[in-house]
């Protein structure tokens, strides 16, 4: 009788797998789809905040951002083009509670408040009397009439054709419906349901109650973050939806290739929203974060050099901290502290002219990972920096010098260390090393090959028996037993996240937002890059992880911090601002 079921079960699970293989992928594609329809959806215009009364009316000029620069420059968001006033003169910045507050951009006339020298960062309210240089002012609330001839303006400003195809397309296209994420949520368990059951054909009895444990969290996790979200005001929740997305891939992958460790990811991922949440709520005061960053500067470095003297080598990387039978990697959680130092308000940027600081504090970081022999982390630690610095600067030739220092460092660093170029002596010919240096990319060529479109089914693949198929070969494990379209939904997601933040400019309430923002997408984006380059042998294998996806606790902790950084840029935003 049991091998006559046993037989059944076999007989029918066959035939669930073939059926799941499109249904994974039709399912996916629709949560891809719903999430991409949020973050790239028609973003409300910019509304006026205030405007800038110029002699008693003779000139109003509009304030249209949380942040907005003064300045004859016309490059400042409002252009004053007379002598007296420097080329970039103040920052004007709203608060929270609707009252304001300006800082001197080091100009040569200065600025008063109601006649009086003002001090940097003071609060005024509408109504006050403002004088640039000489030039007097007023900040009045703005009248239907402004708003009016600000829509002008933008309209005479922008391509007549372009406006005219968007207004086609928003109204033959347009959704009537709000972008729900309980949709996209809804789809996500029925996924999940769905590879649970499958798993449960292919693992072993001793992994059953992992299994069943592993997806009831995953099952409740995402409504759970859903209903803490509204809780701390976040609305916009389509950044959570990717990653519990790209989380439940991971969680497959792991339970297919190392069953046991799936109890140590759940930890991880839990830990991971609890870091998320936290983050959110602080990156709401950005008076809070301003003065923070010098601490978390200063604790980063701390953390790194500690490590470096007192961590364990593991894989001949000295980057691994013992706490009993646990092992952490804390250059992970640097990556969110660094995204945190670096990033900076407009009032920042321009009231501190240069960035030998975060130059000096970037080297230091880097610098250290590099003598710990994780050139990989140092590799994102570097592509961060060079992302920071374009949007903080803008500066070209600060980011070429930059380039060119690095590469004379990391050619410093070969000539000290020559083992270090073998690691890239397979680089390109991996198949003729097929049974020695080449193995790992070689299998995981001949995985994605044999994983097909829709892939073998979970659980079905023999990459999972090949050393770090769940880490650093997870892309080539993923595309076998779900298939390739899944693999390039779950890069989209990654594209998507880094789309969301570049977009968030429109209506973000501080460039802190959209620095950070990019900052962290970039981050996922460029390890995720190095990850499936490095499986496939367009790169050399750094052993970096595949965000969300890869087992790796501090990984996926980290991952959780970065996207605090993502949904806050969607969250914290004027009136009527974008979904992420």
């Amino acid at each position: 009788m049991t091998e006559f079921i046993d037989n059944l079960v076999a007989f029918l699970g066959n035939y669930y797998i073939v059926a799941a293989r499109f249904l994974f992928a039709l399912i996916a594609l629709y949560i891809f789809t719903h999430i991409r329809r949020g973050i790239m959806r028609e973003q409300q215009p910019n509304r006026i905040l205030a405007v800038l009364d110029i002699a008693n009316g003779s000139n109003r000029l509009p304030v249209m951002h949380y942040e907005t620069t003064i300045g004859r420059s016309k490059s400042c968001d409002v252009v004053i083009p007379l002598m007296f006033i420097s080329r970039q003169h103040a920052v004007l910045s709203m608060t929270e509670k609707g009252r304001w507050r300006i800082w001197d951009t080091k100009s040569r006339g200065g600025i008063l408040i109601n006649g009086r020298e003002s001090e940097d960062g003071e609060s005024f309210d509408v109504g006050d009397e403002i004088s640039l240089a000489g030039v007097n002012m007023a900040l009045r609330p703005p009248s239907a009439f402004d708003q009016r001839q600000a829509s002008k303006d933008s309209e005479r400003g922008s391509n007549k054709f372009i406006n005219k195809a968007k207004a086609f397309f928003s109204d033959k296209f347009k959704s009537k419906k709000e972008i729900s994420t309980t949709t996209a949520l809804l789809a996500l368990n029925l996924f999940q349901l769905l590879a649970c059951l499958q798993l449960s054909l292919s693992l072993e009895q001793e992994h059953m109650l992992n299994l069943a444990i592993a997806f009831a969290f995953l099952f409740c996790a995402p409504w759970a973050s859903l209903g803490i979200s509204k809780l701390i005001g976040i609305k916009n929740t389509l950044a959570q939806t990717a990653a519990f997305f790209l989380t439940t891939l991971g969680f497959c992958t792991t339970l297919s290739a190392v069953p046991s460790e799936i109890i140590k990811l759940l930890c991880a991922t839990a830990l991971g929203l609890v870091l998320y949440f936290v983050l959110c709520l602080v990156l709401k005061n950005l008076d809070l974060v301003m003065k923070l960053r010098n601490y978390t500067g200063a604790i980063s470095l701390l953390v790194l050099g500690a490590n470096l003297v007192f961590g364990s080598t593991i894989n001949g990387q000295r980057n691994w901290v013992r706490i009993g039978s646990i092992t952490v990697q804390p250059s992970e959680f640097i990556k969110v502290l660094f995204v945190f130092t670096g990033s900076a308000t407009l009032a920042w940027l321009l009231t501190s002219r240069n960035l030998t600081m975060l130059t000096v504090y970037a080297a230091g970081c880097i610098g250290m990972l590099a003598l710990m022999g994780d050139f990989g982390t140092a590799l994102i630690f570097f592509f961060t920096f060079i992302v920071l610095i374009f949007m903080t600067s803008g500066d070209i030739r600060a980011i070429v010098l930059t380039c060119v220092s690095a590469v004379l460092a990391g050619l410093l660093v070969i000539s000290f260390k020559p083992y270090i170029t073998d690691r890239f002596s397979v680089w390109g010919n991996v198949w003729e090393h097929v049974n020695d240096t080449g193995f790992q990319q070689t299998r995981s060529l001949m995985a994605i090959a044999s994983g097909g479109l829709l892939g073998l089914g979970a659980g079905n693949g023999f990459l999972k028996s090949v050393f770090a198929a769940d880490t650093d070969l997870v892309f080539g494990l993923l595309c076998e037993e779900w298939g390739l379209l899944i693999g390039v939904l779950a890069v989209g997601c990654y594209i998507l996240l880094l789309l969301g933040s570049i977009r968030s400019r429109v209506n973000t309430r501080s460039s802190y937002y959209v620095i950070a923002a990019c900052a962290a997408a970039s981050v996922f984006l460029f390890q995720a890059s190095l990850n499936i380059f490095g499986t496939v042998d367009i790169l050399p294998i750094t052993g970096v992880t595949l965000p969300f996806v890869s087992n790796g606790g501090s990984s996926t902790v980290a991952c959780w911090g970065l996207l605090s950084f993502i949904t806050a840029a969607a969250n914290y935003t004027r009136k009527g601002g974008g979904r992420l």
